[in-house]
């Protein structure tokens, strides 16, 4: 078993991990189709997926109020975003779907990254 100290990260992406977000994702998606609109419940599952990723790849920043208030700002861009825009009920394949929600993921990376940038500039 490996020793995890206090500097190192843990696994970001762990089997259990992953299983945790998708297990969330699926009542939020079903929590839309009970409401009548399976288009934003998908939005919202992909969303909510990609946000957690985005946050998970972050983690070692977790510690600064900044992280949190930036993923707090980003979590309420994405639930603006899938409540304001109709989305279709058409379905997609995973493939379609993936440069959409890679590009979102590299977004909020990007956002965390230059928040980190500035921060440490001003101290």
């Amino acid at each position: 078993m490996k020793e995890s100290n206090n500097t190192q990260s843990p696994d970001a992406f762990s089997r259990k991990w992953l299983l945790v977000v998708i297990l969330c994702m699926v009542p939020i998606f079903f929590a839309f189709v009970v409401l009548g609109d399976p288009g934003k419940g998908r939005a919202a599952a992909v969303s909510f997926g990609v946000v957690m990723v985005a946050i998970r790849t972050c983690w070692r920043m977790r510690k600064h109020l900044w992280f949190w208030v930036t993923a707090g700002i980003l979590i309420a861009l994405h639930v603006l975003l899938v409540l304001l825009i109709p989305w279709s009920d058409k379905s997609y394949p995973g493939l379609t779907l993936m440069p959409i929600g890679f590009a979102d993921f590299l977004i909020m990376y990007g956002c965390f990254r230059l928040v980190e940038k500035l921060m440490k500039k001003s101290e």
